[in-house]
């Protein structure tokens, strides 16, 4: 067994995993501990979907992060021959004048030109018959 790491990962998740996939990719030895042997059922990455969000109300910052995570699940998909991935959408609401994480993707959206429907209250309950929002909302799909 190795005793010299260039790196170690602490958490053999979804992140760790792919971190450690990608180092040593590139020649770096790279060592992954984790609680729990992988795979197991503890963690965030088990179950049956996940959400790649385009748009962050969190910061913009995040934006590039999630459009190359896109390209590398695009990447394996092709790679393994399995359809993986199916992009169905989100969408986002709260109180107009009053929601700075909505306020905050529509403008990610924007400024990385993505597709952004912006939407009164009245809308959402259109396209989405589920969701009963209050007319002084406003949001986005």
């Amino acid at each position: 067994m190795t005793k010299h790491y260039d790196v170690i990962v602490a958490g053999a998740g979804s992140m760790g995993m792919a971190a450690g996939y990608y180092l040593a990719r590139q020649g770096v030895k790279v060592l992954l501990v984790d609680s729990y042997d992988p795979p197991h059922d503890q963690g965030s990455h088990y179950g049956e979907t996940r959400i790649i969000r385009h748009v962050y109300g969190e910061g913009r910052e995040y934006v590039p992060l999630a459009l190359r995570a896109q390209e590398l699940w695009n990447e394996l998909e092709k790679k393994t021959h399995h359809k993986i991935f199916t992009q169905v959408g989100a969408v986002g609401f709260g109180p107009e004048n009053n929601a700075p994480f909505i306020e905050e993707a529509i403008a990610s959206g924007k400024e990385y030109h993505l597709k952004v429907e912006q939407l009164t209250g009245t809308q959402i309950r259109e396209q989405f018959r589920g969701l009963h929002v209050p007319d002084n909302y406003s949001g986005f799909f």
